[in-house]
């Protein structure tokens, strides 16, 4: 059975990772049920215009590949590191 600190380990960047794929879609579903609310109610205060909708989108999707992209690699990078200590110590 792995340690704790192991877990830890490799539990992390896949949690950062996963947090990160549901921020971008949380963004895309609240953003455009709460544009959608917007138009209806006539509340153009709150409304946010397309192009900046799309840049928002765009720029969350682009960190989000990144977190994602990172996260894997320190999982991977733990995986080989807790594999060759486990094999060095028996």
């Amino acid at each position: 059975m792995l340690e704790s600190r192991y877990l830890r380990r490799l539990l992390a960047p896949l949690i950062l990772s996963f947090f990160a794929i549901g921020w971008y879609k949380f963004s895309e579903g609240t953003l455009a049920n709460a544009n959608q609310i917007a138009l209806n109610t006539a509340n153009f205060a709150v409304y946010v215009q397309q192009t900046q909708y799309d840049g928002y989108l765009t720029a969350t999707r682009y960190i989000c590949y990144v977190v994602v992209y990172v996260g894997l690699a320190l999982f991977w990078y733990n995986l080989v590191k807790i594999v060759e200590a486990k094999e060095r110590n028996g």
